[in-house]
């Protein structure tokens, strides 16, 4: 009995001198961490750096990432049933402890006892503030002693309502959310203010493992965690029955894909997503916040553009259109608006930018601009349109372009040509220039910096390239033989307010020249005026080339108004998941002329309103002006050298007397080509056929199946009016004239019988 005395004493004792140490340690402790407390404003502004943000043009914040994604609100905009919820959660007797839970506290106590080492728990609040702000992560009994001396001494020196507040503002909610404010944002896609009661008992529970157990990483855990707060406020005599029936009913709709990373995304998420790619290749790291990015792109327009995107996918959804894209610049290269497709949660991938397609006929530009600087055809010339066979990817499978709306035979002058967008025309010119070097002048004219196959369907645009190389390629006939390239952002400021960079316009100029870009324009007006681009007709000065690959898998219309170029896009998306690529299906009802210029002249009206300018002089016809490129073209033909050097072989279909094959039977736009063509690079898809003739307005009847005569220059030769297409003497409703020098006696006679009033079946 005397032994269980000595020992009961001696356990009093060492418990009293645990406790007087404790007290001891504890005071000590309190007296240390003052200055901490008394700074604790300093320490949250540290922790609330300010963000990188990326602006648009119009002052418009597209983007901004924290370091962390913290943002903090007054409680007075908490209501309070959300702060209950918080309570019940974390510490629902808040109001009544001095920042220590002396019940919570002995749970911890015991746990620390039978576990030996601390395992959480009995931590208030204030408890759980301090160390959010001054304690390190590791679980042991002197942190637990810290935080507890820190929190005592923040109850002394703040009040409840900023202790929860600073609280709220401060913890972690997962993905990326810190603060109440994130958190309800990222989750909800709401302000704290406008949060259920389910909701906010949701949110509340997730400060406890914030990166397992948020609704997005384990929706059934957190609705689960969602009732254990529930029953709290229940318990506590927080909420009512009804209200707890109707909260533990809920279910809360989570909002997916928010933000970019760690960042929010606003607007233009196309675009922006391009910007941090362009700020990522020239090593700017604007996460660690402070950074201010200037973008060129204008938020209104881009609604507009948007907006036209959706419209033709809205009206053309019958035919298979279910996507789109738009891209608009300046003539110093910044890009006002840019629609890098019709849904981005849906599919990420930029088709203005990453994305590679075929631009089929609107490449047709790039052949004949390069045909008319080398002199191989003048702007009043007419091509022949007799059937081709050129050498195929095997000796057995030759390369015979066709037309879409009308057989072979005859000639047709430029301008016609080009407007009717027609084929054949178009490779017997690019065989003409030469295909090795045609392609090799293209490419460095017109910056591509996709590599361009060396084969005759390039004419056709069978190579894929990027939306904004077209923009680039398309500036130079507006910049009178100069080409600008794209960009985005205009200037990036450091977190020390200095310029880290800036952007100006890059010109490169060409070896085109204001004639050859003269003629050009004249041909880009007509194929808008009276060709396959008249959908486009309602943007004013409009100048474009539409686009069509075989069976339609990309449209296009090309083109440019007031110093502003304009691209369009549209097409049939789908992930292949074999792949694990977005495809492109065809659309054999859809052609360029229909779906895109529309959507082109709807979006360029918006811009050129804002930013259209005159950045070169007009181009007026010039009928009895005859220019350098021409000259030299009439006196390689006259001295019969117009073959260049490097020309393939051209050989003619002929039948078994000899005589050139008349090809006149019809073929159909989606009728395949049997020729295989060389690979293409293409972003994975198939090859595209070289069937890339748009379907004109008006069906128009054959020409006459031999072209006209050279006309003979001899002194006694007399001017004549006639059809530039059919060579004999114009007509009232002949599209195009030209005055053609005839010897006496060898003028036509006949008036031209292919262009007929339309009741005659004309057109």
């Amino acid at each position: 009995m005397k032994h269980l005395k000595i020992g009961a004493y001696l356990l009093v004792f060492l418990v009293a001198i645990g406790v007087i140490g404790t007290f001891a340690f504890l005071r000590s402790s309190m007296e240390s961490v003052k200055p901490l407390v008394s700074n604790m404003g300093e320490k949250i502004q540290t922790f609330n750096s300010k963000p990188s943000q990326i602006y648009s043009a119009d002052g418009k914040l597209l983007y901004e990432v924290n370091p962390i994604y913290r943002e903090s609100i007054s409680l007075n905009d908490v209501p309070e049933k959300v702060q209950l919820a918080f309570l019940a959660a974390e510490d629902k007797r808040f109001r009544e402890h001095k920042g220590v839970d002396p019940m919570g506290l002995g749970r911890a106590v015991f746990k620390f006892a039978r576990a030996g080492e601390a395992q959480g728990g009995g931590s208030t609040i204030t408890m759980q503030l301090a160390k959010m702000l001054f304690s390190a992560s590791e679980k042991s009994m002197q942190r637990k002693i810290q935080d507890i001396s820190i929190a005592l001494e923040m109850e002394k020196e703040y009040t409840k309502d900023f202790i929860l507040e600073t609280y709220l503002n401060q913890a972690y909610y997962g993905e990326q959310a810190y603060g109440i404010a994130a958190g309800s944002e990222v989750y909800f896609n709401k302000k704290p203010s406008e949060l259920s009661l389910a909701e906010a008992a949701m949110l509340a529970r997730c400060v406890r493992l914030p990166s397992t157990q948020n609704p997005i990483k384990n929706y059934q855990k957190a609705d689960q965690n969602k009732i254990v707060v529930l029953n709290t406020m229940l318990d506590e005599k927080w909420i009512s029955q009804a209200e707890y029936e109707e909260a533990k009913a809920e279910r809360p709709k989570i909002v997916k894909g928010k933000g970019l990373g760690n960042g929010r995304l606003y607007r233009a998420p196309y675009f922006t997503a391009m910007v941090l790619q362009d700020l990522k290749r020239r090593g700017i790291d604007i996460s660690g916040g402070g950074y201010v990015v200037s973008t060129t792109i204008d938020t209104t327009l881009q609604a507009e553009a948007e907006e036209a995107v959706q419209q033709q996918i809205r009206w053309n959804r019958g035919r298979g259109v279910n996507a789109g894209a738009f891209l608009a610049m300046d003539s110093e290269g910044r890009i006002l608006a840019d629609v890098g497709g019709s849904d981005y949660k849906r599919n990420q991938y930029s088709r203005t930018s990453q994305s590679q397609m075929q631009p089929g006929s609107s490449f047709k530009s790039f052949v004949y601009a390069e045909a008319l600087k080398e002199g191989v055809i003048g702007e009043y010339d007419s091509i022949s349109n007799e059937k081709l066979q050129l050498p195929g990817k095997t000796a057995k499978a030759p390369y015979v372009p066709r037309n879409s709306h009308g057989g072979w035979g005859g000639s047709y002058s430029l301008r016609s040509a080009f407007a009717e967008s027609m084929n054949v025309p178009a490779v017997r010119t690019f065989v003409s220039v030469g295909v090795k070097r045609g392609t090799e002048l293209i490419q460095e004219d017109f910056g591509f910096t996709t590599k361009l196959e060396p084969y005759a369907p390039l004419a056709l645009g069978a190579t894929a390239v990027r939306m904004t190389e077209m923009a680039e390629a398309y500036s130079v006939f507006m910049l009178d033989g100069r080409r600008v390239e794209p960009y985005r952002i205009k200037e990036v400021q450091g977190p020390d307010g200095s310029v880290v960079f800036t952007n100006t316009p890059a010109y490169v100029t060409t070896r085109l020249g204001s004639e050859v870009c003269a003629a050009m324009d004249r041909l880009l007006v007509a194929a808008v005026q009276e060709g396959t681009g008249y959908k486009a007709k309602s943007m004013p000065e409009a100048r474009g080339k539409t686009g069509t690959t075989n069976g339609g898998k990309s449209v296009w219309f090309c083109g440019y108004a007031k110093g502003i170029v304009g691209i369009s896009w549209a097409g049939n998306e789908y992930f292949d998941k074999r792949r694990n690529r977005w495809l492109l299906r065809e659309m054999p009802e859809s052609f360029g002329g229909d779906v895109c210029a529309p959507m082109w002249a709807t979006a360029m009206k918006a811009v050129t309103a804002k930013y259209g300018s005159d950045v070169k002089p007009d181009f007026l016809p010039r009928e009895s002006e005859e220019t350098n490129a021409e000259r030299r073209a009439r006196e390689r033909r006259e001295a019969g050298e117009n073959q260049d050097k490097n020309q393939e072989e051209v050989v003619p279909i002929r039948d078994d007397e000899g005589n050139t094959e008349p090809g006149t039977e019809p073929v159909t736009r989606n009728s395949g080509d049997p020729q295989e063509n060389p690979p293409t690079q293409n972003n994975g898809e198939p090859p595209v056929t070289n069937d890339t003739t748009e379907k004109p307005p008006v069906e128009r009847p054959k020409p006459d199946k031999k072209p006209p005569k050279k006309p003979d220059t001899r002194e006694e030769d007399v001017d004549v009016e006639v059809c530039a297409d059919s060579g004999q003497l114009a007509g009232t409703y002949c599209p195009e004239t030209v005055v053609r020098k005839f010897a006496k006696g060898k003028r036509p006679r006949g008036r031209c019988r292919v262009h007929k009033a339309p009741s005659e079946g004309g057109g």
